[in-house]
């Protein structure tokens, strides 16, 4: 018997995570002190990934953007950067991959010890590792009946190009001071027509300032663009690299140039069938087998939502009015699969700054939240990720009852779980019993197929098929099953 080997290739699309603390320190003493912190921040931005065997070291920064009063009780602003370094391990990881990363920060606080802050982050780290590794496998077997199979796997390819957007916009009363200044980029949207095909976002820079009347205002710049793009071959995704704001020449001090440096991925699957042996039988030998199996996560579809996000708090204390209100550091949300549908449900944080007669005051408040979002390719047993980004925040003040809304920008990938199994390697065994010529019946256990009962009487799968036309599988508890034996 001649057993011939060949190579499996398998895609390799996994993911691994690591969780630090990144903590820092500000002197505020130039800037007038610190006596209250009024609302923070933290968002962070990736800088490089190393793939090394087993593991890949990430470096990234920490944007920490804090609103607080001085010592004179003044609103101040601070945008700060920390570096932080860290390993992620991954048992398939390999240099010769690819790998991108994801990171949350589901926690941060900021602390007063006389002019100093304390800045503090939980950062999460997720690596989304696509690669190939090429696996042992049985290719043919002479002298046998093999059961031949179709492997699925899914390849990822991945490309990158820079998107340089800037806008000016008017503010109205002259800006005295920039508090605070963010930026977001809102879930794409792919729109095909005929042999072409365009991505489209928006880049969504807000300006908290205090203006000429020393009120707090706030400006919500948006930042439209279109690129062309593959189709829906491709997913795209859209994060923010750099941004700044700038006053204007203008001399009266009424308009802003909001600048932002926006990385365009573009992701590209293809399944890559190959063909297998996953099962083989050599009639009167018995043939020893080492099967391996593997599971691989394959795309399905992505949608994007915009869902409204309300809701009414219990303060402690109240205040006169809300000066303003920022989403907090974390909006977390878990899903759930079902037929036709995704369900979605969470957290979102705000900072409320209060005014009060003695100046400013800060309360924190959480919207719990549930989404029941139709999606026609969803089935339960599958998987979903959902990324959340929350804007639009606008805060109503009645007594101590503090009135929510904001809006909820949801994107939802949805994934499979796709299983395969292989020869490995097989050995001839010793020969099987010689049961003579004649006729037999056996009766089939649940569970059995006719290529597992064929090696267990030691026939050829074909004999059996020949004998049993009209047996269909899978087989019923009891089921006779005729075997034909010649000399």
């Amino acid at each position: 018997m001649d057993i011939s080997y060949g190579a499996l290739s398998l895609a390799v699309n996994e993911k691994c995570g690591d969780e630090l603390l990144v903590e820092t320190s500000v002197d505020t003493a130039e800037r007038g002190g610190a006596s209250k912190v009024i609302s923070l921040e933290a968002e962070a931005k990736g800088v490089s990934v190393e793939l090394l065997e087993g593991e890949a070291e990430v470096s990234g920064k920490v944007n920490y953007r804090l609103i607080y009063l001085d010592r004179q009780g003044h609103l101040c602003g601070l945008d700060y950067f920390k570096d932080f370094k860290c390993r992620v391990k991954g048992e398939a990881v390999t240099p010769t991959g690819r790998g991108q990363v994801r990171y949350s920060i589901p926690d941060a606080e900021a602390r007063i010890s006389g002019d100093e802050i304390t800045l503090s982050a939980v950062v999460e780290v997720g690596l989304e590792y696509n690669g190939e590794v090429e696996k042992s496998c049985v290719a043919s077997i002479e002298g046998a009946e093999t059961l031949a199979v179709e492997v699925v796997t899914e390849k990822v390819e991945r490309r990158e190009r820079t998107i340089s957007l800037d806008k000016v916009a008017d503010v109205g009363l002259g800006v005295k001071k920039i508090v605070l200044f963010r930026v977001d980029a809102m879930p794409l949207a792919l729109s095909v027509g005929g042999a072409e095909a365009t991505v489209s976002g928006e880049v969504r820079g807000t300006i908290l300032y205090m203006n000429e009347a020393d009120e707090v205002a706030e400006l919500t710049v948006s930042i439209p663009f279109s690129e062309k793009a593959e189709g829906d071959a491709c997913e795209y995704a859209a994060n923010v690299k750099s941004a700044r704001v700038v006053l204007t020449d203008d001399e009266e001090g009424n308009s802003v140039e909001v600048e932002a440096t926006v990385v365009l991925t573009e992701t590209l699957r293809r399944d890559v069938i190959q063909p297998a042996v996953a099962a083989a039988c050599a009639g009167r030998v018995a043939l020893e087998e080492k099967s391996e199996s593997a599971c691989s996560k394959h795309f399905v579809a992505r949608k994007c939502y915009e869902e409204s996000l309300g809701g009414s708090v219990g303060l402690a204390e109240g205040g006169e009015a809300v000066a303003f209100i920022r989403p907090g550091s974390y909006a977390i949300a878990g899903v759930t699969v079902g037929d036709g549908e995704i369900k979605v449900e969470g957290v979102a944080s705000f900072r409320v700054a209060l005014i009060e007669a003695e100046g400013y005051d800060v309360a924190s408040a959480e919207l719990p939240f549930v989404y029941v979002l139709p999606f026609a390719e969803a089935r339960e047993g599958m998987s979903a990720e959902v990324d959340l980004i929350v804007t639009d925040a606008v805060g109503v003040l009645r007594g101590k009852d503090l009135s929510i809304s904001g809006k909820a920008h949801l994107e939802i990938k949805l994934y499979e779980d796709r299983c395969y199994s292989y020869l490995a390697e097989v050995t001839e065994g010793e020969a099987l019993a010689d049961n003579g010529a004649g006729i037999s019946v056996y009766f089939a256990e649940k569970g059995e197929n006719l290529w597992t009962i064929a090696k267990s009487v030691g026939v050829l799968p074909s004999a059996l098929i020949k004998a049993n036309p009209f047996l269909s599988e899978p087989l019923e508890d009891g089921r006779k099953v005729l075997i034909f034996r010649q000399k």
